[in-house]
């Protein structure tokens, strides 16, 4: 049976508390969020048609029609300041709720000058690829505020080659690259690798990369692998994984040109490429630029 769900485009910095009672029109005026009737599709993976009641009290507020069956849509909240949380409760979720409170207080609310051009829009001059481990932080690191870096996360900050291919695969690094260089304009790129990656040590470790996802992944460093074993081979693993670690940033800098469109614009000297690689071990960070020889430039 066709029923109607709703695709929520947000044009605000905030959402207002949408429950099973609030009509379409209601959350369109209270949020400032445009609401989109489109047909649910049961073809979609994982979902079955389900009956209109049983939509209607799952998804009144046009969340959860994406669900697979048997999941819905439970304990939302929308966290501002008169949010009454425990947050010594020791529940992570309750933390980060009680985290964005203190935000929403201590910095949100308090400075405007900041927050509000961002509402119509961002010009970040520099993309940040980083590693998706937990001990690393760029806005943290590199003291930045909303707004002035667009940063993408990844397992052992590996950006794959160009691949204009569009079928079977999801370019999620390869989008935000696109993105970042050919619509937001960034001027800088920076591949930023780290100390004890899990990600690098798995491609120093490994034979076989095609079992699982994450050396499906990882293979994309085999290069660095193989500089480093050809140069750090009598070396025990932790200093060879030291070595492949930044040797891996060289590799996600020479795909990042193989982009046509990040290639030309460097070639121009409208973008800059850098390397880093930070060693949370010592609280220090490495830094260089891949740039053209003289001889590319004379070319």
């Amino acid at each position: 049976m066709a029923a109607a769900t709703a695709t929520l485009a947000c044009s605000s910095s905030g959402i207002a508390v949408a429950n099973s009672r609030v009509t379409r029109m209601q959350l369109q005026e209270s949020s400032g969020v445009s609401v989109v009737k489109t047909p649910f599709v049961s073809k979609t993976p994982g979902l079955k048609s389900t009956s209109r009641r049983g939509l209607v009290a799952v998804h009144s507020a046009g969340l959860g029609a994406t669900l697979p069956e048997g999941y819905e849509v439970k304990d939302r909240v929308v966290v501002d300041e008169s949010h009454a949380g425990d947050a010594a409760s020791g529940n992570v979720i309750d933390k980060l709720k009680a985290g964005f409170k203190n935000f929403k207080e201590s910095n949100f609310t308090q400075n405007p000058e900041l927050f509000e051009p961002l509402k119509s829009g961002q010009a970040p001059e520099v993309m940040i690829i980083a590693c998706a481990d937990s001990r690393v932080c760029p806005t943290m690191l590199h003291g930045l505020k909303p707004g002035e870096a667009f940063i993408v996360r990844s397992v052992a900050n590996l950006v794959p080659a160009y691949d204009p291919s569009m079928e079977n695969v999801h370019h999620g690094t390869s989008a935000a690259v696109q993105y970042a260089v050919t619509a937001l304009g960034v001027k800088k790129v920076i591949v930023m690798g780290h100390s004890s990656c899990g990600g690098i040590k798995a491609l120093m470790t490994m034979d076989d990369f095609g079992s699982d996802f994450v050396g499906s992944w990882v293979k994309i460093g085999l290069p660095a692998k193989e500089t480093t074993l050809s140069q750090m081979g009598d070396k025990p693993l932790a200093e060879q994984c030291t070595f492949c670690e930044q040797e891996a940033v060289n590799v996600s800098l020479r795909n990042l040109l193989s982009f046509p469109f990040v290639e030309e614009r460097v070639q121009k000297g409208e973008v800059e490429l850098y390397g880093m690689h930070y060693d949370f071990h010592d609280g220090k960070l490495t830094s260089w630029k891949a740039a053209p020889s003289m001889a590319t430039v004379n070319a």
